[in-house]
């Protein structure tokens, strides 16, 4: 028998990071992290088909004062499998956050709780009053 207890899903959800270049000296101006969908055999074959799709989304772009620039990909950040096939509602990305950052985390990985852009999308919890 199979000692395997969760069938592979197939999908993996990639986090790739970028940087905006700007400027003579090509100034970083801004990092963004994108995660997107990959379909693979295998997590090897998902970051080889997550670095040719990355590429995709290096552009142009114009600053604020009117110059050229640039996004560039800097690389993979994370990887995870997905547990299920991608439908509405399945999770393509999670990640484990400290809610107070002077407490050490219980988990060694997780990271500080960031704030949510706009406030306006911070919805209260239903036993929040």
């Amino acid at each position: 028998m199979d000692p395997t207890l969760v069938e592979p899903s197939g999908w993996f959800s990639i986090q790739l990071r970028y940087v905006y270049l700007a400027g003579a000296g090509e100034e970083a101006e801004l990092v963004e992290d994108r995660v997107i969908l990959v379909e693979a055999d295998d997590e090897e074959a998902a970051l080889g088909r997550a670095v040719e799709l990355a590429t995709e989304y290096e552009d142009d772009y114009e600053t604020d004062d009117g110059g050229t620039g640039t996004i560039r990909f800097e690389g993979i950040v994370a990887i995870k499998e997905l547990d299920d096939p991608p439908a509405a509602g399945t999770e393509v990305w999670h990640e484990f956050m400290n809610p107070d950052p002077g407490r050490p985390a219980a988990d060694e990985q997780a990271d500080p709780l960031p704030p949510v852009y706009p406030e306006a999308m911070a919805f209260p919890r239903a036993h929040d009053d």
